[in-house]
C-alpha cells in the first residue's frame, strides 16, 4: 500500500473506533438504566453486548497496529516511534484530518472512561446497601462478618 492508501485507511480505523466508543457508551447506559430499574435480564443483556464490542475491539486494534507497521515501513522507522499525532504531524497538510480524528477518539475514550467510573460508582453503592442489609437481617457488626457468614444467593434462579 503506499502512504496515501495506508493513511485513508487509517482515518477509516479511526472513525469506525470513534463508533465503537459511542456503542461501549451505549451499552454502559443500558446497564446503568438496567441497575436503576432492578432488572438483571436487561442489565445481562447489556453486559454480553459490551463483551461483544471489547471482542471486536481487538480487531480494530490489529488493523490499526497493521497499518501503522506499514508507515513505519514506508518512512523507515521502527514501529513503536509512531503515535497517530506523530503520524498527523509526518503528514503535514495531509494528516490534519487524521489529527482531528485522533482529538475526537480522544475525547469518546475520556467520555467512556468518566460513564464507566460512575457506572462502577452505581455498582459500588449497589453492593454497599446490600451489604448493610445483609449486616442488619443478620446483626452483624461489620461487613466481614457478613462474608464470613456464607453467600448471598437468587433463590429464584
Amino acid at each position: 500500500m503506499n502512504l496515501q492508501s495506508l493513511t485513508n485507511h487509517l482515518e477509516e480505523q479511526l472513525r469506525l473506533e470513534i463508533s465503537a466508543k459511542q456503542a461501549l457508551i451505549e451499552c454502559i447506559e443500558a446497564q446503568e438504566d438496567a441497575l436503576r430499574a432492578q432488572d438483571p435480564e436487561a442489565f445481562t443483556t447489556a453486559l454480553a453486548r459490551m463483551e461483544q464490542e471489547l471482542v471486536q475491539g481487538r480487531g480494530r486494534t490489529k488493523r490499526r497496529d497493521e497499518l501503522l507497521e506499514g508507515l513505519a515501513r514506508t518512512w523507515g522507522v521502527p514501529v513503536n516511534t509512531l503515535t497517530l499525532g506523530g503520524v498527523a504531524r509526518r503528514l503535514g497538510a495531509r494528516g490534519q484530518v487524521l489529527e482531528a480524528l485522533r482529538l475526537d477518539l480522544r475525547q469518546a475514550v475520556a467520555r467512556v472512561i468518566r460513564r464507566n467510573r460512575r457506572l462502577a460508582a452505581l455498582i459500588g453503592l449497589h453492593r454497599r446497601i446490600n451489604t448493610e442489609i445483609c449486616q442488619l437481617v443478620l446483626g452483624c457488626d461489620s461487613p466481614e462478618q457478613v462474608e464470613d457468614g456464607g453467600a448471598l444467593v437468587n433463590a429464584e434462579a
